[in-house]
């Protein structure tokens, strides 16, 4: 220690010259870096297939499973749709011809009643198929506001009547109406037919 200052110790070593590498741990270390490069490459196309093959996996179970569902709605619609036409059949088949002819009477009374108002008739003939005369006859004769003649015409229908006033004819079709109407829901089950076929 001299005197006036203080001399402290040292106590690092001289630093070292750096250390050049030699060409066989150069090589090394460059195949290693090659090394560790290809495996972390490797690691990641292994996880892209991974996750490729799950997404197709998923996707080819919701498509199973979406099949499945529309092939299970279209069996269920099919079989409510084949329900419901026997169903209509037997409505146009049998209940829908009596009601035609159980309602041909009061529409008959109801054009003679505003024809009455529109044109002031005074008279009328009715003419209808020969098996209806027992269900109109007996509604004519007490409630009928004019003279009515009644005749009968085998070539109509259960549900066809005309009506000739003086100035006027008229005809009721509710035979056209119930063929209409049979028409349009054996379209809508041909047209699903063909859709389905």
């Amino acid at each position: 220690m001299s005197k006036g200052g203080i001399r402290l110790e040292e106590f690092g070593a001289a630093p070292k010259a750096p250390r050049e590498r030699t060409v066989g741990e150069s090589t090394l270390a460059e195949a290693q870096l090659a090394s560790f490069d290809k495996g972390y490459r490797e690691g990641w196309e292994d996880a892209a297939r991974a996750h490729a093959e799950e997404q197709k996996a998923i996707g080819a179970d919701l498509g199973r499973a979406l099949d499945d569902m529309s092939f299970t709605y279209h069996e269920a619609r099919r079989a409510m749709l084949g329900e419901m036409q026997a169903l209509l059949e037997g409505i146009l088949d049998k209940v829908l011809p009596r009601a035609v002819q159980g309602s041909l009477g009061p529409m008959i009374l109801e054009r003679i009643e505003a024809a009455v108002k529109a044109r002031s008739e005074v008279s009328v003939e009715i003419t209808v198929a020969p098996e209806n005369m027992p269900r109109v006859e007996p509604l004519l004769q007490g409630e009928a506001t004019i003279p009515v003649r009644l005749a009968e015409e085998p070539s109509l229908g259960p549900g066809q009547a005309v009506l000739r006033f003086a100035s006027a004819e008229e005809i009721i079709d509710l035979d056209a109406v119930l063929a209409g109407i049979t028409d349009v829901i054996e379209g809508f089950y041909e047209g699903q037919a063909t859709r389905e076929g």
